[in-house]
């Protein structure tokens, strides 16, 4: 129940700043797993592995990690900056 109240009371620029963080989150998460399937590949190269696939779901879930570690570390300075700008 709280973070349903913490993400109501959060103004205009907060919620901006979470979607452009969730935005550049799903083109790192996309090359995050492009890059474990390089290695996959490059780690089992007889023939017998499994094909890996990007799915939507673990594509979303590893943004919405990746957005909240970034929310959490740099969203104050950002918010405070466009505050002042």
């Amino acid at each position: 129940m709280r973070f349903a109240k913490w993400l109501y009371h959060l103004d205009g620029v907060d919620q901006l700043i979470i979607i452009g963080f969730f935005i550049f989150s799903i083109g790192l998460s996309y090359l995050s797993i492009n890059i474990f399937r390089f290695w996959y590949s490059k780690v089992h190269q007889k023939g017998y592995s499994y094909e890996l696939r990007i799915t939507p779901f673990f594509l979303l879930i590893l943004a919405m990690l990746y957005s909240a570690i970034l929310y959490m570390s740099l969203g104050e300075n950002i918010t405070k900056w466009i505050r002042d700008f």
